[in-house]
């Protein structure tokens, strides 16, 4: 019995630690890949996206934007064979939330950007990721490109 209580209470601990990696949104953006490219439509509004694929041959191909889209053309010299590639879409959302000064990750933070609560306002990391088929060098096969998997 004793033993239970304590991983009950283990698990309940680790599940409240865990709460801060839910803070980030899951982000539904629609696929744009066709052909050799592969891409997204963000929402609007988010911005600084970074496209990571990786391939069946265990190269990571990695694109970003600051605005829109980034692409990612996996033919030519970035071409990595038929099977499936799996991918990760990362970016701002448009919507903020107020993080403690001090935990800013060591970087310099201009007084102006401090509110009286030692607080300053940050984007909330949205993400995405799953998996898509090539075939003939190809993507033919998108439907776990739809709204996001994780994060």
């Amino acid at each position: 019995m004793r033993h239970s209580i304590r991983v009950a209470a283990v698990a309940a601990a680790g599940a409240y630690l865990a709460v801060p990696a839910l803070a980030d949104e899951v982000m539904s953006a629609r696929s744009a890949s066709a052909g050799t490219k592969v891409s997204f439509v963000l929402p609007a509004g988010y911005f600084n996206a970074t496209l990571s694929v990786a391939g069946p041959d265990g190269r990571v191909l990695t694109a970003s934007a600051k605005q829109g889209s980034p692409v990612i053309d996996i033919s030519g010299q970035n071409a990595m064979g038929d099977g499936v590639y799996t991918y990760q879409i990362t970016a701002a959302s448009p919507k903020t939330k107020a993080i403690k000064a001090n935990g800013a990750d060591g970087r310099d933070i201009a007084a102006s950007h401090v509110n009286m609560r030692g607080e300053m306002s940050m984007h909330v990391p949205a993400s995405m990721s799953g998996s898509f088929l090539v075939k003939g060098g190809r993507v033919v096969d998108t439907s776990n490109m739809t709204e996001g998997a994780a994060r």
